[in-house]
Formats: C-alpha cells, structure tokens, sequence
C-alpha cells in the first residue's frame, strides 16, 4: 500500500514541532518590559522574591524560565525524534503519530486554560498535521 502521504505529513508534523520550538525559543532571550508601574513591581518581585524550595533559592522568574525552556526542548526534541524516524516503517509511523496526537492533545488542553491564542495555534496545527498523518498511513496488521 502506497504510504506517502502519511509520510508527508508525519515530516510535515516533525518540522512543524521544530518550528514550534524555535518559535517558543525566541521567548528565552526577550526581556519583559513593564506596561505600567503595577507591571513594573510584578515583574521586580518576580525577578528578585526568593523563596526555598525545597533547599533552592528561586525566583518565580526562574521557575517559568525553566518551563518555558523545557517546552521549547521537548518541542524540538519530539521534532528531532519525528524526523530520525519518518524513514521507518509505516506500522511504527502509525503508532509514534497517535503517540504525538496524544501529547499534542493534553498540551492544547494545558494552553487552553492556561495560556493564549498563539501557542494553541501551534499546538492545534501539528494535532491537525498527526491525525492527518495517522490517517494516511496504512493501517499495520494485527495478528
């Protein structure tokens, strides 16, 4: 069975996660700037309240720092993965494409409640870009 098409858009997928990274990357290196004096005091407290946790001294700045860079990791390195792997057999496409649907599908449920538009665009569109590549791909046979 002719599997291109899954296989179009399951590189489609991968580079779309990439993009996805380097997009949410570009967030690390962009400093705040306060709107108004209300901003100004949120964003000082945020950079220099620290609190123990649990042995550490951290900001609330380096907590969503540190998140904010983990999904920007885990965006690429899905990416990288997806790409390693889309000359693989279609069966093992079938099966890494719902496990990215299924990912995809919790973080728009997380960007939904706690985020904005443009990252559930993102993370939308590489849902979209999985289910259509699962989809396409020829169903793997079950013994």
């Amino acid at each position: 069975m002719n599997d291109s098409w899954g296989r179009r858009f399951f590189k489609a997928g991968a580079v779309w996660l990439l993009l996805l990274g380097m997009v949410h990357s570009t967030s690390l290196f962009q400093k705040p700037h306060p709107a108004n004096e209300t901003e100004r005091q949120l964003l000082d407290l945020m950079n220099t309240y620290h609190f123990n946790l649990m042995g550490s001294s951290r900001t609330m700045s380096d907590l969503v720092q540190g998140f904010s860079a983990s999904f920007a990791v885990a965006a690429l390195a899905l990416g990288l993965l997806d790409l390693f792997l889309s000359r693989e057999s279609a069966a093992l496409l079938e099966r890494v494409a719902i496990v990215n649907a299924l990912w995809l599908a919790t973080m728009i449920i997380i960007s939904l409640v706690y985020f904005f538009v443009v990252p559930t665009f993102f993370l939308a569109t590489a849902l979209l870009i999985f289910i259509v590549a699962w989809v396409k791909l020829p169903r793997s046979q079950t013994d």
